[in-house]
């Protein structure tokens, strides 16, 4: 029976006046069209984002990412970012369905979206294997944008062929609304850690 590890990485960054959010928005949205894309479609499209992701980063505000090696906690912790994430990427009342009410309103004074990246590696596989050395840093470093970069980067040096599952969210998912200063720090993002 397979084993995976789970690598994901969540940043909140700033909106701009750029077009940062409109590429990711634009990515996801294809990717969305094509649900079976090829290794080499695969490849492009993490390009493209990580290309978005990467031009923001100077933005980027809060930041959480986390590797688990354990593959009994791994598919488990995969599959509760992404279905906590279809909820609060939900555009319309529609596909809010039963997700909580807050989960989708128009934030007062929109500052932040946040991006999230998710996989779920072939425990011993390349990819696993690019990830766990990439993430052997002291943990004074855990926390830094420059930290955050290279997380980004590192995703480009997947080989999809050792990766079981990947997923991304750009929470909200509407093209005019973001995250305000309250929404961030008034509960549910406890767990993001302020980037220096």
């Amino acid at each position: 029976m397979a084993k995976y590890t789970f690598f994901g990485i969540q940043v909140l960054f700033q909106i701009g006046a750029d077009t940062v959010r409109a590429e990711l928005r634009k990515a996801i949205a294809a990717a969305a069209e094509n649900p079976e894309m090829s290794l080499a479609d695969k490849v492009l499209f993490w390009k493209g984002v990580v290309a978005a992701a990467l031009e923001g980063a100077p933005r980027f505000d809060l930041g959480f990412w986390d590797y688990i090696a354990d593959p009994t906690r791994a598919e488990i912790e995969f599959d509760k970012w992404t279905s906590e994430l279809e909820a609060e990427s939900a555009t319309t009342a529609a596909e809010v369905g039963a997700a909580p009410a807050e989960g989708y309103r128009m934030s007062a004074k929109p500052e932040y979206v946040a991006l999230t990246a998710l996989f779920l590696l072939e425990k011993g596989g390349n990819s696993d294997a690019t990830v766990a050395d990439r993430l052997d840093l002291p943990e004074d470093e855990w926390w830094k944008r420059d930290t955050f970069v290279g997380l980004f980067e590192t995703i480009r040096m997947l080989s999809f062929a050792s990766v079981r599952a990947d997923a991304v969210y750009l929470v909200p998912g509407s093209a005019e609304d973001g995250l305000s200063f309250d929404d961030v720090h008034g509960g549910g993002w406890e767990y993001l850690h302020q980037l220096s």
